[in-house]
């Protein structure tokens, strides 16, 4: 017998450990590995009814195994929460420097003074108020949401105020709610144009009503879009420029205070069961990313991002699951309706729930995949790629009602929330995870060039049949005349010029060529000079060069930067034209930051070894990895 075979458990060790034939310290009242695992610790003379050696230890262990894997989770998640709370630190206003390398100094100019004045000593009172708790109200719907009259909310407790600074704060604070609906969330986003007859951006209104977290870092980024074009404003007030940068600081210290809140009601209650609270902690976090991505704070999406996609995860877990047992993201709709698990007619609008689950659903789909590029790993969110972005098969509509909404496939279209269709961001996804696979495999000593090959061209053959179905499609479309009914509805959903934007057949093409240029370097190495990537960064600068404004550049910052990277010496000054021509909204985003990658690529053209560089390495050569969204 092995010597050391008889030291691996004692009869003395906890009952915990026994059943889960683990070594045991043997520590009281709680061992080390009871205590460090979250789990029960059981010590007891007599042999638990439970410890049969049959059926009863059976069910015993296998509970125990999901507790285990239970509580792991829940400490993910407050290692999550520790790190907000150590970030919140780091954003306490009393100690704000100028000198903050990583607080960028164009930020003085970020939010007018007025901008939420009050919010700091009323989010502290009233830690529990009813906004706080409607938010986390698991039986309400998009749809339930009564809204008050404008006469009510003055007339309301809160709008009574005393003193004419406090109401006068709330009057800065509703015109910064506007100037974010009216003004940022379309310039973010400005594809995303829902229907007249979807209600348009009603839900954002609610959201931003309801969610706490939401809220502040919506008006952060409306004070920081304010603050660049008051930059640029000759006779504008020294008095604002000099308070802006503490109150964006305070905006975001609000808003991550909110969001520990909700995340820690979420981790206490668990996403079963509160499928609508789960719902918006996502859409906060997801919010709170593109705050700090879009005013320059660098290092700390990542972290929201593992939040958000772990959270996303825990929804499809607990709530997307058929009867027959398979995932379906039409599932979780159905449970965030006005009446849960009832068929939404197909001429019905979407409920405010629902809406936001599909808008920052789409969100998420679209950063993770672009992350996944520079952080050189496969998407986390790639298992429910096919699911949520690709047509499905005739098989599987079977499973769903005919004549509904619900059948509606793809579930997502992220041609409708970013103006890209669904096949590019897919095979960014492919291409970003076939590159991890290739490093890992060359790590492993088991790299197969024919394997790679033949998995790149699946992906190309996919790319180039698709662009040619949609470059099909411009020569095949006529100009058409909408009739009355159709132009109203376009009208009233807020349509943008085409002087002003360009559309999303054009932003699609552009994105499919720098997805090709991506593949082409990931199967060949870093060769500008190759003829497939010379003619792929060639055709991708005359469609950008295309575009009616140099601020369409905002929708294709990924391609702009992938292009740029391995753009010829001669073509380098039309890179910084087209940043130039942004003017002063270039510091409202991530293209600023695109720049500065491929002045620090072409500044190591000579330098950079082709067989050790790739678009991964150019992604993380200012000494972070970037999310060009």
């Amino acid at each position: 017998m092995n010597p050391v075979a008889t030291k691996t458990r004692s009869a003395g060790g906890c009952w915990t450990c026994r059943l889960r034939r683990k070594k045991c310290d043997e520590s009281r009242p709680l061992c080390k590995g009871c205590l460090a695992l979250e789990i029960d610790c059981l010590y007891s003379n007599d042999k638990p009814e439970w410890m049969d050696g049959a059926e009863k230890q059976k069910q015993k262990a296998e509970w125990l195994k999901r507790e285990v894997k239970r509580r792991a989770a829940h400490r993910r998640e407050r290692r999550y929460l520790q790190g907000l709370e150590i970030r919140l630190e780091s954003l306490d206003v009393s100690h704000t420097d100028d000198s903050d390398t990583t607080t960028p100094k164009h930020l003085i100019n970020a939010i007018p003074p007025s901008l939420g004045a009050n919010s700091s000593s009323t989010s502290h009172a009233n830690t529990e108020d009813s906004t706080s708790k409607s938010g986390f109200d698991s039986a309400s719907t998009g749809s339930s949401v009564s809204l008050p009259s404008p006469s009510e909310l003055l007339e309301s407790p809160t709008w009574q105020c005393d003193e004419p600074k406090e109401r006068f704060a709330k009057e800065e604070e509703a015109h910064s709610t506007m100037m974010y609906l009216d003004y940022v969330f379309p310039f973010l986003f400005p594809y995303y144009r829902p229907s007249f007859a979807d209600v348009g951006r009603g839900w954002l209104l609610v959201l931003l009503i309801k969610n706490k977290a939401l809220f502040h870092s919506a008006l952060s980024l409306a004070g920081y879009f304010y603050g660049i074009v008051l930059g640029h404003i000759e006779d504008a007030s020294q008095q604002c420029h000099t308070h802006n940068l503490e109150t964006l600081h305070k905006q975001q210290g609000l808003a991550l205070q909110w969001l520990q809140r909700e995340m820690q009601d979420i981790v206490t209650r668990g996403v079963k069961g509160n499928l609508a609270e789960a719902n918006r902690v996502m859409a906060s976090i997801i919010q709170l990313m593109t705050c700090e991505v879009a005013i320059a704070k660098p290092g700390n999406w990542v972290m929201h991002l593992n939040a958000a996609a772990e959270l996303f995860n825990e929804i499809m877990k607990h709530h997307a699951v058929t009867d027959a047992g398979h995932h379906c993201f039409m599932m979780v709709l159905l449970q965030l309706g006005s009446r849960p698990f009832t068929w939404t007619p197909k001429n019905h609008p979407w409920g405010s729930d629902q809406a936001i689950l599909r808008f920052f659903t789409a969100q998420l789909l679209f950063l993770d995949a672009l992350a996944s590029t520079a952080l050189q790993e496969p998407p986390r969110l790639l298992q429910w790629h096919q699911h949520l972005m690709a047509t499905l098969e005739e098989r599987e509509r079977l499973d769903m009602p005919a004549s509904e909404k619900e059948q509606t496939v793809p579930h997502i279209n992220l041609q409708e929330f970013i103006g890209v269709e669904n096949w590019v961001i897919l095979a960014i996804g492919e291409i970003a995870a076939l590159d991890a696979w290739k490093k890992e495999v060359k790590r492993a000593g088991s790299f197969s060039i024919a394997h790679l090959v033949n998995r790149a061209s699946a992906i190309e053959e996919r790319l180039q049949s698709s662009l040619q179905v949609v470059e099909s499609s411009i020569n095949q479309s006529g100009t058409g005349t909408a009739d009355g009914r159709q132009h109203l509805l376009q009208y009233f959903a807020g349509s943008f010029s085409p002087q002003l934007m360009h559309g999303s057949t054009l932003n699609t093409r552009i994105w499919a060529q720098a997805a090709i240029t991506y593949l082409n370097v990931v199967l060949s190495g870093w060769q500008p000079s190759s003829p497939e990537i010379r003619n792929s960064v060639t055709q991708t600068i005359e469609m950008v060069l295309s575009l009616p404004s140099p601020d369409c550049l905002r929708t294709l910052v990924w391609p702009f930067t992938i292009t740029g990277c391995l753009a010829a010496p001669d073509q380098e000054q039309t890179f910084r034209d087209l940043v130039a021509g942004m003017g002063p909204l270039k510091v409202f985003g991530t293209i600023r930051e695109s720049l500065a990658i491929m002045e620090r690529v072409w500044e190591r053209r000579t330098e950079i070894d082709p067989d050790h560089w790739d678009l991964a390495a150019a992604l993380n050569c200012l000494g972070r990895p970037a999310l060009l969204m």
